[in-house]
C-alpha cells in the first residue's frame, strides 16, 4: 500500500474539527497532556452559595425575576433563586446590625459628646444610624440586580468581541468553507464570553447535546440575540454562506457580513457618544454647582432653624464623603457602559528596560523616588512655615514698614493691636464678653459677643486665615503626590506606547509578509524580506528579525523561534494582538505558504477593522472628553475657589444681622435700667438666629481646607472619568492625574486669592 494511501486511511475516520486541531501538533512538542478542568466560579456566585449553605432559612421561597432568570442563563451561572435571595437578605441584615452596633458604641462612649456640638444630642443616633440604613438598601439592590448588571456588562463588551470573533470566522470560512473548523478557529484565537461559548458549543456537539454544529450555532445565535442582535444576524449569514454555490458569492456574503457588523458597531458607538452629554452635565451639576448652592443654603438654614447644618463635621461629611462618593459611583456607572475597543498591553514591574521599583532616572544615574519626594516635602513644608511666619522678603530683615511680595499670615494679636484692642479682647473670658454678659445676661450676651467676633474677623482686613501655610501645604502635598505617581508610571507608559506603536505597525507588516508568502517563498525568506522592506518598523527588527536569527543561528523550528520561553521573539512582548497574529501565522504556515498568505491578508484586514473601531470611538467622544478635562483642571477649581469667598460673604451677612442692634440694645439698657427685663426681651426678640449654632459654624480656614480637599477628590474622579472614557488604561490614568493635580490645585489657590480680593474690595 502506498505511503500516501496509508496516511489517508489513518485520517479518513476523523472529524474536520479533529483534523484542524492536529495542525498545532509537531514532533518537537512531544505528547500533549489533557485534563478535565473545573469550571471557574465567579466570586459573586461563590458568595451566594456560601451564604445559603450557612443561612439557608434566608433563601426560602426565593424566586428569580424574568430579567434575573435570563441573565443567569445567559451567563451560564450555577446559581439558584434561593441562593440569590439568601445573599441579598444577608447583606441587608448584616448592614443594619452593623449600624445598630456602631450607634450603640458611639452612644456609650465619649464619641457621643464629641458629636453632640455638630449634630445636637438628640440627633446623634439618627445621623449615625441613617447612613447604615441607606447603605443597607443600596447594597441589597446591588446584590439583587447583580446578574442583570453582569449580563449588561457582557453585552457592552460584545461590541468589541463580536467584530473580532466574526472576523476570525470569516477568515476561516474564506480558507475552507467548514463551519466546525471556523468555530474552532474563532474559539481558539478569540476572547471574551463569546469565545468561551464557542468552546462549550464544540464540547456540546461532541457530547451529542446537539445533532449538528449548525443546530448548535442557531441556538447560540438566538441566545445572544437578546443582547446583541447584530451578532445573531452575522452568525446566520455565515451559516448561509455555506449554501452558496460559488466561491465568489460566498466571499461576497462574508464581506457584507463584516461590513454590516462594523456599521452596527459604529452606530452603537455614535449613540453612546451622544448619550455621554447628559452624564457629563450631571457630573458638572453634582461636582461643581451643588457645592456652590449648599454653601449658601447650609449656613442660612443652620442659623435660622437651629439645626447643625454648617458645622465642620457636617460639611466634611457632605463635601468630602457624600458628594465625592455619589459622583464617583455615577461616573463609574457611566464608564461601565463604555464599549471596550482595545486590550491595552499590561507592563509588569520586571519588564526589561524599566528602572528598579521606586526609583527614577536623573540623567545616567538613578535616585530613590521616595527620597526625592521626602526632600520635596521637607523643603516645601519648611518654606511654607517660614513664609507664613516671616513673609517674603522676611519681616525680620525689612522691619515692620518694609514692602513684602508675599505678606506673612495675620494673627489675631496683630489684627487686634492694629485696631487698638487688647490681645484678649475677643477671648471667651475677655473684657468684651464679660461686659455683654453683665449687661444682657449670659444667653443674649454670648450671642451678641459671638456675632461681633465673627463680624470683626470676617472683614477682609481682619482675616486671620493662615493662607500662606494652607496654600503651601496644599501645593507641597499635590506636588509630592504628582511626582511619586508620575515617575512610578512614566517608564511603564513609555514601554506601553512602544508596544502600541508595534501593534499599529503589525497590520501593515502582515500585508508585506503575506505578499511574499503568496509568491511561494519560504517563511524564513518572507520574514527576511519584510524586515528589509520595512527597516524603520520596530516590529520588523524586534519580531521578524529575531525570529529569523533563531531559525538560522539556533536551528529552531518556526514555532519555537517565535514562542520559546527563553529565546523566542515574543518573549517580553505583552501584546495580545501580536501574540494572536503570530500564532495564526505559525499555525497557517503548516497548511502551506499559500494558505498562510491568504490567512495573513485576512488578519491584516481584521486588524485594520479593529483599528477603525478604536479610532471611531475616540473621535466621537473627543469633544466630551476635552470639555471634561477643561472642567476638571480649570473650571471646577475656579468655581470652588469662589465658594470660599462666598462663604465669608454669607457668614459676614449673618453676623451683621445678629449684631446689628448691639449698640441700640446697649443704649436702651442705659436708659431703661438693667432690671427692666420686659423691655430687654422686647428689644432683643428680633435676634432670631440661634447663637449656639452660629458659633458652631465652620470657620473660614476650616472651610478652605474642606473645599481644597474636595477639589483634590473631584480632580481624581474627573480625571478617572475622562481617562476611562477614552480607554481602559491604568497607566494613562496615573499619568493624567499626576499632570492635572498640581495644576488644578494651583488654579484653585489663585481663584481663592482673586475672589478674596474682589470680596475685600466690595466690602472695603
Amino acid at each position: 500500500m502506498p505511503r500516501g494511501d496509508k496516511r489517508r486511511g489513518e485520517f479518513s475516520g476523523m472529524q474536520p474539527g479533529e483534523l484542524y486541531r492536529s495542525i498545532r501538533l509537531s514532533a518537537d512538542q512531544g505528547p500533549v497532556e489533557t485534563a478535565l478542568v473545573k469550571k471557574k466560579v465567579t466570586k459573586f456566585v461563590s458568595f451566594c452559595k456560601w451564604v445559603n449553605s450557612h443561612f439557608s432559612s434566608l433563601g426560602k421561597g426565593g424566586k428569580f425575576s424574568k430579567e434575573n432568570r435570563e441573565a443567569v442563563d445567559f451567563l451560564d451561572w450555577n446559581l439558584m433563586p434561593e441562593e440569590l435571595a439568601a445573599a441579598s437578605k444577608f447583606c441587608l441584615f448584616l448592614t443594619i446590625l452593623t449600624g445598630i452596633a456602631a450607634t450603640a458604641v458611639i452612644m456609650v462612649t465619649p464619641l457621643s459628646e464629641m458629636l453632640s456640638p455638630s449634630f445636637g444630642p438628640a440627633l446623634v443616633p439618627v445621623y449615625v444610624f441613617l447612613p447604615f440604613i441607606i447603605a443597607a438598601l443600596a447594597i441589597t439592590n446591588v446584590v439583587q440586580r447583580y446578574p442583570v448588571s453582569a449580563a449588561n456588562l457582557e453585552k457592552t463588551r460584545a461590541l468589541t468581541y463580536v467584530p473580532e470573533i466574526i472576523g476570525y470566522m470569516i477568515m476561516s470560512m474564506k480558507l475552507v468553507p467548514n463551519l466546525e473548523k471556523a468555530i474552532e478557529f474563532s474559539a481558539e484565537h478569540g476572547s471574551g464570553k463569546i469565545a468561551e461559548d464557542f468552546k462549550r458549543l464544540i464540547w456540546d456537539v461532541q457530547l451529542g447535546v446537539y445533532n449538528t454544529m449548525s443546530e448548535a450555532l442557531d441556538d447560540l445565535a438566538y441566545r445572544w440575540g437578546r443582547f446583541s442582535d447584530e451578532f445573531k444576524h452575522a452568525l446566520m449569514k455565515i451559516r448561509a454562506s455555506i449554501l452558496e454555490t460559488t466561491e465568489a458569492k460566498r466571499y461576497q456574503l462574508l464581506d457584507s457580513t463584516m461590513v454590516s457588523i462594523l456599521d452596527s458597531i459604529k452606530n452603537k458607538m455614535e449613540q453612546y457618544a451622544r448619550d455621554l452629554s447628559q452624564p457629563s452635565v450631571l457630573l458638572f451639576y453634582m461636582g461643581v454647582l451643588l457645592p456652590l448652592i449648599l454653601i449658601i443654603i447650609l449656613p442660612v438654614g443652620s442659623a435660622f432653624s437651629g439645626q447643625p447644618m454648617a458645622t465642620p463635621l457636617v460639611l466634611i461629611s457632605i463635601y468630602n464623603i457624600a458628594i465625592p462618593l455619589v459622583t464617583f459611583l455615577f461616573a463609574r456607572d457611566v464608564i461601565s457602559r463604555r464599549p471596550p475597543t482595545q486590550e491595552i498591553p499590561r507592563i509588569p514591574d520586571d519588564f526589561p528596560g524599566l528602572p528598579k521599583k521606586n526609583t527614577m532616572r536623573l540623567g545616567k544615574s538613578t535616585l530613590d523616588l521616595r527620597f526625592v519626594v521626602l526632600i520635596v516635602a521637607v523643603a516645601g513644608l519648611g518654606a511654607s512655615y517660614f513664609i507664613s511666619a516671616e513673609g517674603l522678603p522676611p519681616r525680620s530683615i525689612l522691619g515692620e514698614e518694609g514692602f513684602q511680595l508675599i505678606p506673612r499670615d495675620k494673627t489675631a494679636a496683630i489684627v487686634l493691636a492694629r485696631e487698638g484692642k487688647p490681645a484678649n479682647y475677643f477671648d471667651n473670658d475677655g473684657p468684651f464678653a464679660q461686659e455683654l454678659v453683665a449687661r444682657l445676661g449670659e444667653e443674649q450676651g454670648l450671642a451678641l459677643f459671638n456675632a461681633e467676633r465673627t463680624k470683626f474677623f470676617m472683614k477682609p482686613e481682619n482675616d486671620v486665615t493662615p493662607y500662606v501655610m494652607v496654600f503651601g501645604v496644599l501645593l507641597t502635598g499635590s506636588c509630592c503626590v504628582a511626582i511619586f505617581i508620575y515617575y512610578k508610571n512614566i517608564y511603564k507608559r513609555k514601554m506601553q506606547l512602544n508596544i502600541l506603536s508595534m501593534e499599529s505597525e503589525f497590520k501593515d507588516s502582515l500585508y508585506i509578509l503575506a505578499s511574499r508568502l503568496g509568491e511561494n517563498r519560504p517563511v524564513e525568506e518572507a520574514l527576511k524580506h519584510t524586515k528589509k522592506f520595512l527597516p524603520d518598523f520596530q516590529v520588523s527588527q524586534r519580531i521578524f528579525g529575531r525570529t529569523v536569527e533563531n531559525i538560522e543561528l539556533l536551528g529552531m523550528p518556526l514555532e519555537a523561534a517565535v514562542f520559546d520561553a527563553n529565546y523566542g521573539s515574543m518573549k517580553h512582548l505583552p501584546s495580545k494582538t501580536i501574540q494572536t497574529g503570530m500564532r495564526i501565522m505559525v499555525d497557517s504556515v503548516r497548511l502551506g505558504v499559500n494558505v498562510a498568505a491568504r490567512t495573513l491578508i485576512s488578519l491584516s484586514l481584521q486588524l485594520s477593522n479593529n483599528e477603525k473601531v478604536n479610532r471611531t470611538l475616540k473621535t466621537l467622544i473627543s469633544d466630551t472628553t476635552s470639555m471634561m478635562k477643561t472642567m476638571a483642571v480649570f473650571i471646577s477649581p475656579v468655581v470652588l475657589g469662589i465658594t470660599t469667598a462666598l462663604q465669608k460673604v454669607v457668614m459676614l451677612t449673618l453676623s451683621t444681622i445678629q449684631s446689628s442692634n448691639v449698640d441700640k440694645t446697649l443704649d436702651a439698657l442705659d436708659s431703661t435700667g438693667v432690671g427692666n427685663t420686659v423691655q430687654i426681651a422686647t428689644i432683643t426678640e428680633g435676634f432670631s438666629i440661634d447663637a449656639l449654632q452660629f458659633d458652631a459654624m465652620v470657620k473660614p480656614w476650616q472651610f478652605l481646607v474642606i473645599v481644597a480637599l474636595y477639589v483634590i477628590e473631584l480632580v481624581i474622579i474627573m480625571v478617572y472619568f475622562t481617562t476611562k472614557i477614552e480607554e481602559d488604561n491604568k497607566l494613562l490614568y496615573a499619568i493624567n492625574l499626576a499632570k492635572a493635580l498640581p495644576v488644578s490645585v494651583a488654579v484653585f489657590l489663585v481663584s481663592v486669592i482673586v475672589s478674596g480680593m474682589v470680596v475685600g474690595g466690595f466690602f472695603g
